[in-house]
């Protein structure tokens, strides 16, 4: 117990010190002041249980100082040490809230232990007892947050039987809160890539509690109105009532609404958000749709990690992004089928940083690009020959691993990984030649539908006709024409596979210009025409 003596006379303080030592009991002198004034002061700045004061000091007395601290700092005891024995003096200090009234003359070292220990144990009274209404105001308070939840919850679902007692269960939730022309907006926290900039609230359950309550001060704050509440990890709900007033529109008032709400996450908790806000609504049927449009208006926002207020009509999807899909997948299918492995890397390195950066994708279109990707990977694993087993767990659980992560980043790091995975058991499946002759294979893969010579590809390779000749039949076990032939057909093979192209077509967009010529060779390759190739994969 940390105890302040006032008197103005130095001895006594000194004496009182030395007294109290000697009980030998969990008490500290924290500090000494010789009036009133000093000893409020004194408490002010420091951790004080206890004021132990004489009544006549020059400045403010000791009655004064018992009046003052039963106003300002009303957890602190105090003790009269007196040398006056005036009934007046005692009385007025019992009445002003001190807890003895003690005579220096009369003092006992026994007397004044006796003291301490009830003081001290009324101090732990109080302690036990303000501690144990705290827990019963956060269990109260945390029941209530349960109720809820669980409540709306319920609502947003579409449950009829729950809106039908809409505004009585305002009331017992004490909620403001009126079913017409509800407005509700989706609070999406951002989970930081750095974690010297991680929230300044570490523990979940304690993070969440500080959320809500940020979102419905802002709520009250601004309309008087609304609350807040969990609707999965790190996403919110709000809830209010907006309306057009003379000085702000509705929309004006949701914008500044979410504007303060964002402001106040990152200043107290130093959490970036995106908000989505929906349309608003006459009636509480509403809500399930109010709740997809809100969430749809923050989910690209907050799956690239990208603070920001949308609304619902503000956030429709990148356009084009199914032929962005077709055009990416079929240049990586490219680099694989050419055994380009590295080049297919690269291209997917590229094509994630691209996706971030321009934000061109919606999660859904994301995660079914992914899915593409990885499909085709394991695919041409198969087809040169890597062991079913080491690729078929990739393949079942793709598309469950894929929905595990909320963020484009999260995702991205995942493809990554599994690509290099696969690339890497197709790069042992897959024969290995000198650099002059994995140039030259890389420059055919890019441009086998040219009008392509050898000397072409000696240019290409900064070497002679007949030196890559000879080089590239030792290494491949093909001529060049063999090998350009090979890739023709492989590109054919695929076209027609397919469906919808037309023979002479592929010919062309393989590199022969005469039908005849590419009929003839396909079928010495295949043992099948064209025609016949294609109707056979149509049936399968």
């Amino acid at each position: 117990m940390n105890i302040l003596i006032v008197d103005d006379e130095p001895m006594i303080r000194e004496w009182f010190q030395m007294t109290v030592e000697r009980t030998g009991g969990d008490y500290r002198i924290a500090g000494e002041a010789s009036n009133g004034e000093d000893a409020l002061a004194f408490c002010r700045s420091h951790s004080v249980e206890l004021v132990v004061t004489d009544i006549k000091m020059p400045g403010m007395n000791g009655i004064d100082l018992i009046k003052a601290l039963k106003e300002e700092m009303p957890h602190i005891r105090s003790v009269v040490f007196s040398s006056y024995s005036e009934f007046q003096f005692a009385a007025d200090a019992l009445k002003f809230g001190a807890s003895e009234y003690i005579l220096k003359a009369e003092i006992t070292l026994a007397g004044l232990e006796e003291i301490l220990q009830k003081i001290k144990k009324d101090i732990d009274l109080d302690h036990r007892t303000t501690n144990e209404m705290n827990a019963l105001r956060y269990r109260l308070n945390e029941s209530q947050m349960t109720l809820r939840n669980a409540y709306f919850h319920e609502l947003l679902s579409g449950s009829r039987e729950t809106a039908r007692g809409f505004e009585q269960r305002m009331g017992q939730l004490q909620i403001r809160l009126s079913e017409k022309h509800l407005s509700l907006l989706a609070v999406g926290i951002i989970q930081s890539k750095d974690k010297e900039s991680a929230f300044r609230i570490r523990e979940e359950g304690l993070l969440q509690n500080a959320v809500i309550n940020i979102l419905d001060e802002t709520l009250q704050h601004e309309l008087g109105n609304g609350c807040s509440f969990l609707h999965k990890p790190n996403l919110y709900i709000m809830l209010c009532n907006s309306s057009h007033t003379g000085l702000k529109s509705q929309r004006e008032s949701l914008l500044v609404l979410a504007s303060r709400a964002s402001e106040h996450l990152q200043k107290f908790i130093g959490a970036s958000a995106v908000i989505g806000i929906s349309h608003v609504y006459s009636k509480l049927a509403y809500l399930p749709e109010q709740l997809s449009e809100a969430l749809q208006a923050a989910d690209r926002h907050l799956f690239y990690g990208d603070p920001s207020i949308t609304w619902y009509e503000d956030s429709g999807s990148a356009g084009g992004s199914s032929l962005y899909r077709k055009g990416w997948t079929e240049a990586f299918q490219s680099c694989l089928e050419s055994g380009l492995t590295a080049r297919a890397g690269q291209f997917i390195e590229q094509l994630m940083d691209e996706v971030e950066t321009g934000k061109l994708l919606s999660a859904k279109q994301a995660r079914a690009l992914v899915l593409e990707l990885i499909y085709i990977a394991v695919n041409r694993g198969r087809t040169v020959g890597v062991p079913v087993e080491r690729l078929e767990e990739l393949y079942i659980d793709a598309h469950v691993e894929v929905q595990r992560y909320e963020t484009f980043r999260e995702l991205s790091v995942w493809a990554k990984e599994t690509l290099r995975q696969i690339k890497e058991r197709i790069s042992a499946q897959s024969p290995k030649y000198g650099e002059a002759v994995e140039r030259a294979c890389e420059y055919i893969a890019m441009h086998y539908a040219e009008d392509m010579l050898l000397q072409d590809i000696a240019d290409h390779v900064h070497l002679s006709r007949t030196y890559i000749s000879e080089l590239f039949k030792k290494e491949t076990g093909m001529n060049y024409n063999e090998y350009l032939m090979q890739v023709r057909m492989e590109k054919a093979k695929d076209l027609l596979k397919k469906g919808g192209c037309k023979v002479a077509d592929a010919a062309s967009l393989v590199g022969y210009s005469n039908t005849s010529y590419f009929i003839k060779l396909f079928k010495s390759y295949t043992g099948l025409s064209p025609s016949e190739y294609s109707d056979q994969h149509r049936r399968v």
